[in-house]
């Protein structure tokens, strides 16, 4: 048994099982149950992938890719495209997408799956499971952006579409909103797209079709990139399948900001490394980091610290030339400090402040309040991230287990050709231990890409730890293909069937989890919805032509009340308990939103805890039974 082959898959795998016992139990030892069953979703992936990766090591680890059966592909993509048909039909019948839609979808994923499973090598069958895989994230992504009234996600997206709108109304960047001068390219981008095809596409719809567009492009991104790690194409496929599994890449899709774009901007970046370093790739390189830092310059230090960690891994773990070398970080650090020191000076004066807070101002933390109220409803919502993590540490183990595969070799040397692969093919700088540095990536990378423990940094640190959730979902799609890969290189028909079972519920839960799906979620967590409806619009309208004064509201209406209309409103102070509206001049409620969620004030509050005895002074003076007015 060769000790650098096996070896350190086992002691990964022990240390899995000593970390998810650990976890859950310490917690409950300190008597933090809730903490315990938050990281149930992180505990059951890490004892399950080393029980099935020792289970399918049958041997056959040397062997190339073999369908474990064959299907004409035809079969499969003439039902997707019945489906597809089906689900349209679906969300121009109903309001709100039913459970129905999210069972369609996952029919969806599957055929995907079969497409790539059981159809032979080579350009054709390639060129048509990508264009399934693009179709489908964006078949999930407009379901939400293009479905509803108006998209706002986490409220940031109602500044930019904000700034979008002045663009195309007066045709200049100078109404920007100060902090965010140095944000321009996508709004004009966005703002010229609306203005090509006219007054019948809006500055938000435009935004969201952009978005949309540009993370379906992310699907062959992902292949290329995973074609270059490892020269299989179906292996780069089945990445591409898990990147648009995982829900922070379908959020991030409809979300349709500047940091979003920037994610899918330092995708193609790290495929450019990863090819041949010809003058023009370099040139390309350039121009990637310069768009990086102009589309969102506060997106470049989470870039470099993933760089840094990659380029920390592979002088670790391979004597080949390094992806990210000393041009990468120079042209990164040149582009960053003259774009902020000229244009963006203000990101220098917070980065210094919260550097100073963090060291010498530490402030308390606090667990994330869904834990606290619901925390099985929060380990409900996380399931899709436990199966991306599953699939990711099988990855990773078996990356570690491999030894010589066709396209590989056990050391620096030349690569084994494979058969299946086209002769042309470009496998760009491929290196057989590359895909493990990858692999080890991921797994560094998992505390600040999945939100259970990542909450909690942010919570610690004070600072934005979650942003390198949709700066790192390309190293969760890389690793977790691989893993994919093997199971159904390895397996047979039965495993098979068995990944038909796991993907549906992994592609169900991506799609109807309340971060993705908060429209209809199948587990409802106890926060707001992240859309407004037409009719909410349409009252905030009538409300900012007919009242002048304050208006006290929730989070949600006060950034579209004032951004979109420059209406004067302020978010209510839960903290005066009964007699929280007395304080303002008029009292906003969004009563359609109050009947199935809280409203977020400066704290979220039931129905049942509103005190509705704060209005009985004052009089209703509009109410379009989605949003009442009391003055």
């Amino acid at each position: 048994m060769s000790v650098s082959g096996l070896e350190p898959s086992r002691l990964l795998a022990v240390a899995l099982v000593g970390a998810a016992v650990v976890g859950v139990a310490v917690p409950l030892v300190l008597g933090l149950p809730n903490l315990s069953i938050l990281g149930l979703y992180v505990a059951v992936p890490m004892i399950a992938a080393p029980l099935v990766a020792r289970g399918v090591r049958t041997g056959t680890e040397t062997g190339g890719w073999s369908a474990p059966v064959r299907i004409d592909w035809r079969l499969p993509s003439t039902l997707f495209h019945l489906a597809v048909g089906a689900l349209v039909v679906v969300l121009v019948a109903t309001d709100v997408r039913p459970y129905a839609f999210y069972a369609g979808v996952t029919v969806l994923y599957l055929l995907a799956f079969l497409l790539i499973a059981t159809t032979p090598q080579g350009r054709a069958s390639r060129a048509i499971a990508l264009y399934h895989l693009a179709a489908t994230v964006l078949l999930v992504i407009y379901s939400v952006t293009l479905n509803y009234g108006f998209f706002v996600g986490h409220t940031d997206l109602t500044a930019h579409i904000s700034m979008t709108t002045a663009i195309v109304e007066t045709g200049r960047t100078s109404m920007l909103l100060p902090g965010y001068e140095a944000f321009q390219l996508w709004h004009v981008y966005a703002a010229f797209a609306s203005l090509v095809f006219g007054n019948w596409i809006a500055p938000h719809t435009a935004m969201y079709l952009l978005s949309g567009g540009v993370f379906a492009a992310g699907v062959g991104l992902t292949f290329g990139l995973a074609r270059r790690l490892y020269p299989d194409e179906k292996y780069a496929l089945l990445a591409s399948l898990v990147a648009i599994s995982f829900p922070l890449y379908l959020f991030y899709g409809m979300y349709s900001i500047p940091r979003s774009v920037a994610s899918i901007f330092f995708l193609a970046l790290l495929l450019a490394l990863v090819s041949r370093p010809t003058p023009g790739v370099r040139l390309l390189t350039v121009g990637l980091v310069a768009a990086i830092v102009v589309i969102h310059p506060v997106t470049i230090p989470f870039v470099l610290a993933i760089l840094v960690l990659v380029a920390l891994a592979e002088r670790v773990l391979t004597r080949a030339e390094p992806i990210v070398d000393a041009y990468v970080f120079a042209v990164s650090f040149l582009f960053m400090s003259l774009y902020w020191l000229y244009a963006a000076e203000f990101l220098v004066v917070r980065l210094v402040g919260t550097i100073y807070a963090v060291l010498f101002e530490p402030t308390e933390s606090a667990v994330p309040e869904g834990v606290i109220a619901s925390p099985w409803t929060e380990v409900a919502n996380y399931v899709p991230y436990g199966f991306a993590l599953f699939f990711l540490l099988l990855g990773v183990l078996f990356l570690l287990q491999r030894r010589r595969t066709p396209g590989t070799a056990d050391t620096d040397g030349a690569v084994v050709a494979d058969g299946g692969e086209d002769p042309g093919a470009d496998t760009g700088r491929f290196h057989p231990r590359r895909t493990a540095t990858v692999g080890i990536v991921a797994v560094a990378l998992v505390p600040l890409v999945f939100p259970g423990p990542l909450l909690l940094f942010d919570a610690l640190a004070g600072v934005n730890v979650d942003r390198f959730g949709h700066y790192g979902f390309m190293f969760v799609a890389l690793a977790g293909g691989y893993g994919l890969y093997e199971l159904v290189r390895r397996g047979g028909l039965a495993t098979l069937l068995a990944l038909l079972l796991i993907l549906s519920l992994f592609s169900f839960t991506a799609v109807s989890n309340d971060f993705t799906a908060s429209d209809n979620p199948v587990v409802e967590r106890p926060f707001y919805t992240f859309y407004l409806a037409d009719d909410e619009r349409q009252s905030f309208a009538a409300i900012d032509d007919g009242y002048r004064g304050e208006v006290g509201t929730d989070r949600i209406s006060c950034r579209y009340m004032g951004e979109i209309h420059g209406s004067t409103c302020s978010v209510i102070d839960v903290g005066a308990g009964d007699a929280m509206f007395d304080d303002y001049d008029a009292v906003l409620l969004r009563e359609g939103e109050l009947e199935d969620r809280p409203l977020q004030f400066s704290a979220y509050v039931d129905e049942a805890d509103l005190p509705r005895e704060g209005l009985e002074d004052r009089d209703r003076v509009y109410d379009s039974s989605s949003v009442a007015l009391h003055a």
